[in-house]
């Protein structure tokens, strides 16, 4: 059975630890910036060690995957340190800052034999892959055109989301490239093949990174993808990840009856991380490829590249 460490603790790196706790999956270690927060963070999930130096983690760790749920920024030099050490790595959303790196990224993991996954989570969703199943069975017709939403309402993130040197972007590397995901994998993980945006920064909070934009992806198989990302919006237009699909015999999305969001309900569940998870788990202990490949978090990353180059270019 795999075990894990967690570079970073804070609320990711809390939801995988509970997801590997739901699958039976020893967590051994976890890194910070800051030491008494890392110390803190495992005496509250009885993680035997803890420390403020990643790369002495990544390299004397006795786990065979390490998840890094850190900022942006550090996501490249993390992952390629883990993968050198001979760890399986899963990292968060976006993979990395740029095409660029996620490219090494890639190419180290080859060289490794090594698995190398990306959070993009909500390929595991059982409603996620309900609509996903009945547009591959036709249910719907040839589909046309889908519309997403990556969006939040009436709140927004602060700290190191809102710099851009960090995060490498605003509300769409955030909540939009969940959005850009979810209708690639709903219409069958097709290739962009033009990529169009009109992004605005400031249009809600006072920060200089993005803060509301529309996305629209052509894909080769002549579908097109429209992607509503932002903070702050005065209303959800959908869920996180919402996708509506459009065919030639009908429409659905994924989640029909919200919002308004029914009390208590509870949309990033722990049960879906256990799953995605449970398959990188998987392709570490037996081969194979999960579902959040690497290949799956370079193409969503480099959606959201070339959207903002193609809105900030003009």
């Amino acid at each position: 059975m795999t075990s894990m460490a967690l570079l970073g603790y804070g609320f990711i790196s809390d939801l995988h630890t509970r997801a590997a706790r739901a699958i039976g999956v020893d967590v051994v270690g976890v890194s910070g910036h800051h030491g008494d927060k890392a110390r803190a963070f495992a005496e509250r999930h009885g993680i035997p060690s803890s420390t403020d130096d990643w790369r002495a983690m990544v390299e004397t760790t006795t786990a065979d995957l390490v998840v890094v749920g850190t900022p942006n920024s550090l996501h490249h030099e993390q992952t390629l340190a883990a993968l050198e050490a001979g760890r399986h790595v899963l990292v968060e959303k976006p993979a990395a800052l740029s095409t660029a790196q996620m490219t090494e990224m890639i190419a180290a993991a080859r060289r490794a034999d090594r698995v190398l996954a990306v959070g993009h989570m909500w390929r595991y969703h059982p409603a996620v892959v309900a609509l996903r199943d009945a547009v591959r069975e036709g249910r719907y017709g040839r589909i046309v055109r889908t519309h997403g939403y990556g969006v939040h309402a009436q709140w927004g993130p602060a700290g190191w989301f809102v710099d851009g040197a960090l995060a490498g972007g605003g509300a769409l590397i955030d909540m939009g490239i969940h959005a850009v995901d979810t209708a690639r994998f709903v219409l069958g993980d097709p290739a962009p093949v033009r990529v169009q945006a009109s992004i605005g920064r400031g249009a809600y909070g006072s920060y200089e990174v993005d803060d509301d934009g529309l996305v629209i992806i052509d894909w080769a198989d002549g579908v097109r993808s429209l992607v509503e990302c932002g903070w702050w919006q005065p209303k959800l237009g959908g869920l996180e990840a919402e996708t509506e699909v459009f065919g030639t015999k009908g429409s659905a999305r994924i989640w029909p009856t919200m919002p308004p969001i029914p009390e208590g309900y509870v949309h990033c569940d722990v049960d879906m991380y256990a799953r995605q998870l449970a398959d990188v788990v998987s392709a570490c202990d037996r081969g194979g490829v999960p579902l959040c490949s690497a290949e799956v978090g370079a193409t969503a990353l480099s959606i959201v590249e070339r959207a903002y180059a193609a809105a900030w270019s003009g």
